[in-house]
């Protein structure tokens, strides 16, 4: 799903709502997600599950993602 590397201010979209990339450091991603109730909540998961997530679709974790326009340089992912 997503061909290229994520960095902080991507967006991706679940089934409980929408969730914002915030943070990036050693292999692991923080993100906000916004729900329906609108509660915000900050939570870590490891790159590389988060990636898998996005490749397979069989979980349905992630529905979406969303690239910032204007970054100056992206990297296919390997």
């Amino acid at each position: 799903m997503s061909n290229y590397h994520l960095y902080p201010g991507d967006m991706f979209r679940t089934k409980a709502g929408l969730g914002l990339i915030v943070k990036k450091s050693g292999g692991y991603f923080t993100y906000s997600t916004v729900a329906s109730d609108q509660r915000k909540a900050y939570q870590t998961i490891e790159t590389k599950r988060f990636y898998g997530y996005c490749d397979d679709m069989s979980h349905g974790q992630v529905l979406e993602v969303m690239l910032v326009p204007n970054r100056k340089y992206r990297r296919k992912r390997e």
